[in-house]
């Protein structure tokens, strides 16, 4: 956690960040085209071959599908209001391996912690990040720019 304008913020892994804005810059495109992972690579400033690693995990898990060919790319499988922050986080995290039950106390607690902010991000989609984002958005009186994807810089530290 660290403190920014005077307040405490939470970061999310790197990983689950560059998922979820991924996931949002797809949903927020207005085009009928697929987005390609070099048009998020570039907008994200991420590698293409990480990108691809993610995206083979969220296709995976059927949140994702690819369009094959001249103008290919990545469309979202369902529409945002029916994917949730939890769905993208389990489909980028089922490549590492699963802990077995701990029986010491401080695992126990960090377990129904765990338990407790995957129920919550299971009540949040993509559709309610950028319907929210978008009202505060509009309320601010700025201009959204159909490149930019409206994600703010609340983050969680999900490792």
């Amino acid at each position: 956690m660290k403190l920014i304008n005077g307040e405490i913020k939470m970061k999310l892994s790197g990983k689950g960040r560059y998922a979820i804005k991924a996931m949002i810059n797809i949903a927020l495109n207005k085009s009928k085209q697929p987005k390609t992972l070099l048009e998020i690579s570039k907008h994200q400033g991420i590698s293409l071959s990480y990108l691809e690693q993610l995206f083979a995990l969220l296709r995976k898990h059927n949140l994702v599908s690819g369009v094959r060919g001249p103008g290919g790319g990545y469309r979202l499988s369902v529409e945002p209001k029916d994917i949730t922050i939890a769905q993208i986080i389990n489909a980028i995290n089922s490549d590492m391996p699963v802990k077995t039950g701990s029986e010491s106390k401080d695992e126990v607690i960090w377990d129904n912690f765990s338990d407790r902010l995957c129920n919550y991000l299971e009540t949040v989609t993509l559709g309610s990040l950028i319907e929210d984002s978008n009202s505060e958005f509009i309320d601010s009186g700025s201009q959204l720019s159909d490149d930019e994807p409206m994600v703010q810089d609340k983050s969680w530290n999900i490792a």
